[in-house]
């Protein structure tokens, strides 16, 4: 049955009906889609700023799908409006569908991303994957993410890709010798988040001179903060170039020492009583491996003895040395050992010559 009739259009009824299912199934998909990501479980896993974009993302996919099959429904052509040229050059033209794929690409990967993330985070919350390890490979996924994305929408403006990379090849080169550092620290980047030699959470040490725990391992450059609450931001190469001492790569208990001296005369063995006490009383003292005491040497003025321990609290550890300094300055008052001053005896012989 025809409903409306002119010169160029006609509409029957079955296409308003098609047209109309177009729209509520639409609406519908739009309405599940919502009351799916409203879950505690996804609010939980993803958190409110990504599925309010996953959201707005369903909204729009299912909204045009719905558009797109009441246009058909109806008899319009909804492929000359993707086909509208928007820019127009020798060698590109840009189209309204190119918009589209763009948008749909962008919060595709951001969509992709967050699952990924959600994923990652999952298995370390059932210590099913190390944190530290589970932060290389969220970035490693990520960037291959958005390499696959861009090399999409390169694709979709008709460009191949393989032949694009080829006819910049040469200017890659001309780059690569003007800004090789950078490329340097990308490699590095790699590198690191590959082999896994310096990890987030470790504590590092750069060639003796900076010391801080690795909070960030970007592509190019990393960032760790140190004992002075400041934020550092180290190139890559540096972890591959120079020395690097990393406090953690194998346990995060460390040994550290504290190094002391007493008097001569003093009873070393009640010395050494008084260090390993000192030690076990503090809780973030490791009690495996036990504290020992080493007597080191006879100095000028002293009996020098180092104390030796093991701790997890590597970042803080000056907090806690001055901590069990305190302590063994105490127990020694109490016990009358003394911490001597160097002093050095002067002997002046004095002798007249009678000519």
């Amino acid at each position: 049955m025809i409903i409306f009739e002119s010169a160029k259009f006609t509409l029957h009824s079955d296409q308003l009906i098609f047209a109309v299912l177009s729209i509520f199934t639409a609406l519908v998909l739009i309405y599940l889609s919502r009351n799916l990501l409203k879950r505690k479980s996804l609010r939980k896993i993803f958190g409110p700023r990504h599925l309010k974009t996953m959201m707005n993302f369903s909204f729009v996919l299912f909204a045009f799908f719905g558009i797109y099959g009441a246009f058909e429904s109806l008899g319009l052509n909804f492929g000359n409006f993707l086909n509208k040229t928007i820019l127009s050059t020798p060698k590109v033209k840009i189209f309204v569908y190119h918009i589209v794929v763009l948008y749909v690409i962008i919060v595709g990967t951001k969509i992709l991303i967050y699952i990924t993330e959600a994923s990652v985070n999952r298995r370390v919350h059932n210590n099913a994957l190390e944190k530290g390890k589970a932060k290389n490979i969220y970035q490693i996924l990520k960037y291959f993410i958005y390499t696959i994305a861009i090399a999409f929408f390169v694709e979709s403006l008709g460009f191949n890709i393989t032949i694009l990379i080829a006819s910049l090849s040469a200017l890659l080169i001309g780059l690569g010798l003007g800004i090789q550092n950078i490329f340097n620290d990308m490699v590095s980047g790699f590198i690191i988040l590959f082999d896994r030699s310096v990890k987030i959470g470790d504590i590092v040490e750069i060639d003796g001179s900076l010391i801080g725990e690795v909070t960030k391992i970007n592509l190019r450059t990393s960032q760790i903060i140190t004992r002075d609450d400041v934020e550092v931001i180290i190139p890559n190469s540096k972890f591959t170039s120079e020395n690097v001492t990393n406090w953690t790569h194998n346990s995060i208990r460390t040994r550290f020492n504290i190094q002391i001296g007493v008097a001569y005369g003093s009873d070393v063995r009640l010395v050494e009583k008084l260090l390993i006490d000192a030690a076990k009383e503090n809780d973030l003292v490791c009690t495996e491996p036990e504290p020992t005491v080493h007597f080191i040497d006879f100095g000028d003025s002293a009996l020098i003895f180092k104390l030796l321990f093991y701790s997890e609290n590597n970042f803080r550890i000056e907090k806690l040395k001055s901590d069990l300094r305190f302590s063994i300055d105490k127990r020694f008052r109490e016990n009358d050992i003394k911490i001597p001053f160097p002093q050095r005896e002067l002997h002046i012989n004095e002798s007249r010559q009678t000519i």
